[in-house]
């Protein structure tokens, strides 16, 4: 403690310029010191969010091209509906054609055995206009006159 008392003792003004000009000096390194670190801590955060926002742009660009596959892969389906559509109206084309040629083949052979022509499309479903030519070519009076 005496040798703090005895810087005081000798020379009070200059020990006293010289402590508060350690003390300045002291401060601005500190300053100095905090502004470097958190210059340091600013820097690495910034890297960090443009690294982030590179990641982000990159799952933009990701999110594009799935969205491009998924509209490529709507338009495929689409297409495949509208096959199918077709397939299926072919199909029932096709099995209303069976239908009718069955229904015409019946018509014949009730025309050979002797029906008349309301009989006949009361019987197949055929419209009486469609039966009329059948009995005539196909009826009874038809075969015994050849």
């Amino acid at each position: 403690m005496e040798s703090y008392i005895s810087l005081f003792r000798a020379n009070p003004a200059e020990t006293f310029a010289y402590l508060f000009i350690a003390v300045f000096i002291a401060t601005i390194g500190l300053s100095i010191i905090s502004f470097f670190n958190d210059y340091k801590s600013k820097k690495n955060t910034l890297n960090k969010m443009q690294a982030f926002n590179r990641s982000l742009k990159d799952l933009v660009e990701e999110f594009r091209s799935i969205e491009l596959l998924f509209n490529e892969q709507k338009k495929a389906i689409d297409e495949n509906r509208f096959h199918l559509n077709r397939i299926e109206q072919e199909i029932s084309r096709l099995a209303d054609s069976l239908n009718n040629e069955a229904n015409i083949t019946k018509a014949i052979n009730l025309a050979k055995e002797g029906l008349d022509v309301d009989e006949i499309s009361n019987r197949t479903g055929i419209p009486t206009e469609e039966v009329e030519p059948i009995v005539k070519y196909h009826g009874v009076s038809f075969n015994t006159k050849n």
